[in-house]
């Protein structure tokens, strides 16, 4: 996150700083204007209330999600991202990095989580262009499986501040990945014996 330039911007940063040692969801208003240095009103002219604050970060992380998603799964595919894509994945992460740490640690918000996940889902079945007879247990496993370990390996590297960018662990990874094994698991029929 850059440098908060706002009255809106200071409390973002407030409870982002506050998340860091509560739950979000037991910050109150008189929490996060004291740590901002603003009063009440100010607080009440960009949010509802801490609820409505944390549901417009994660509004605004979708619409990020959603420019970003397309691009990264393409990058995926073929190992090999453009300049502008490499940018951007930089640009994505290091923006992004505060807020998705934040909303998927221990004192982020579990509803953000399965919400995260579902619009990944939905944008991974758009993106692949799957039908739903496509959609075997396998497959919905697998992309379970893959959702996960990407958005683990996300917090992991911010967490850990790893050398090694987000992307380029995705680079690496692919690279260990037997592709045409990929796609037939992906393809397989269902086993009906599990």
């Amino acid at each position: 996150m850059t440098k908060p330039t706002t009255a809106r911007d200071c409390i973002v940063e407030a409870f982002l700083q506050l998340c860091q040692t509560l739950p979000c969801d037991q910050i109150t208003v008189s929490q996060l204007t004291k740590k901002a240095g603003y009063n009440r009103s100010t607080f009440y002219a960009y949010f509802n209330n801490t609820d409505d604050l944390l549901k417009q970060l994660e509004n605004e992380f979708f619409q990020l999600v959603d420019m970003f998603l397309p691009r990264g799964l393409r990058i995926f595919r073929t190992g090999v991202p453009t300049a502008e894509e490499r940018l951007l994945a930089q640009s994505f992460f290091k923006t992004n990095a505060r807020i998705l740490v934040m909303l998927l640690g221990p004192n982020g918000d579990p509803r953000f989580v399965h919400k995260l996940k579902s619009h990944i889902r939905k944008v991974l079945i758009q993106n692949l262009q799957l039908t739903v007879d496509e959609m075997t247990p396998q497959l919905q496993l697998l992309i379970e499986f893959i959702i996960n370990g990407h958005l683990q390996v996300l917090v992991y590297c911010y967490e850990h501040q790893s050398p090694l960018s987000p992307l380029d662990f995705w680079l690496k990874l692919r690279s260990f990945i037997d592709q045409p094994a990929l796609l037939a698991a992906m393809a397989a029929k269902s086993d009906t014996t599990l």
